[in-house]
C-alpha cells in the first residue's frame, strides 16, 4: 500500500499523526502546506514541503494524499481545498482509526477522517471530505453528505441526514430522523429535535436559530461566532 502525504492544518495533521501511530495501513511519508503558510521544513520528524513542489518531490503515481482542513475561519474553503487536492492528480485516501468502531457495510467516498473512539452504526452512507472527531456516535442508517465537520463528543441518532458543509459543535445531540440542511452551524452542547434551515446558526436545548450566514457561509472567529 502506498505511503500517504498529509496536506493542510498543522493541528489536525498532528492529531492524525498520533492517532495513526503503529497503523501499518496508513504510513505517513510527509506533510505539506501551501508555500505561503509553511512554518519550517519539518513536522514531527517528517519532511514538511510546499504543496506547489509536491508533484516533483512526491509524484502522484507513488503516493496517496489525505487533505485536512479545519474550516473554522471559513467552512466553504473545505470544498475548495478538497477540489484543489483532487486536481493535483493524487488518489485521496480515507483514514479510519484502528480505535474506531465502524460497521463493515458503511459506504463512503474519499478523503474522510474518522478518529479514535468513534462509533459508526450499520447502514450509513458518507460522502467525501468529512471530519469525524473523537467519541462521536453516528446512528444506524444515517446519511452524511460532504465537507462536514462533526466535533468531539457528539451523539447523532439514526435515520437522519446531514447534508453538506455543516459544522456540528462539541457535545451536540441530534435525535433520530432529523435533517440537517446545507451549511448549518450547531453550537456546542445544543440538542437538535427538529429539521434545520439551510445556512442557519443554532444553539440551545432545544436548539433555536440565532442568525444566518447566507453570504459568507459558516465562519467562526472573535467577531463572528
Amino acid at each position: 500500500m502506498k505511503k500517504v502525504i498529509v496536506y493542510g492544518s498543522i493541528t489536525l495533521s498532528t492529531m492524525l499523526f498520533y492517532d495513526a501511530g503503529g497503523n501499518s495501513n496508513f504510513e505517513i511519508a510527509c506533510f505539506t502546506m501551501d508555500r505561503e503558510y509553511l512554518p519550517g521544513t519539518e513536522l514531527l520528524g517528517l519532511p514538511l514541503v510546499a504543496f506547489q513542489d509536491l508533484p516533483t518531490l512526491y509524484p502522484p503515481g507513488e503516493y496517496d494524499l489525505l487533505a485536512l482542513f479545519n474550516g473554522y475561519s471559513r467552512m466553504r474553503d473545505r470544498g475548495r481545498m478538497y477540489l484543489k487536492a483532487k486536481q493535483a492528480g493524487y488518489t485521496l485516501r480515507n483514514y479510519i482509526s484502528t480505535r474506531a468502531d465502524v460497521a463493515p457495510d458503511i459506504m463512503m467516498g474519499d478523503n474522510n477522517v474518522i478518529m479514535g473512539s468513534t462509533h459508526l452504526c450499520f447502514g450509513c452512507i458518507m460522502g467525501c471530505n468529512n471530519l469525524t472527531r473523537e467519541h462521536v456516535y453516528l446512528g444506524h442508517q444515517f446519511n452524511l453528505g460532504s465537507h462536514n465537520i462533526i466535533t468531539a463528543g457528539c451523539n447523532i441518532g439514526g435515520h437522519g441526514v446531514i447534508k453538506d458543509s455543516c459544522y456540528i459543535g462539541l457535545g451536540v445531540t441530534i435525535i433520530d430522523h432529523v435533517r440537517i440542511e446545507d451549511e448549518t452551524l450547531i453550537g456546542a452542547g445544543s440538542v437538535v429535535v427538529k429539521n434545520t434551515e439551510p445556512q442557519a446558526k443554532y444553539v440551545g436545548n432545544p436548539s433555536r436559530i440565532i442568525g444566518y450566514h447566507h453570504d459568507e457561509g459558516i465562519r467562526m472567529d472573535i467577531n463572528n461566532r
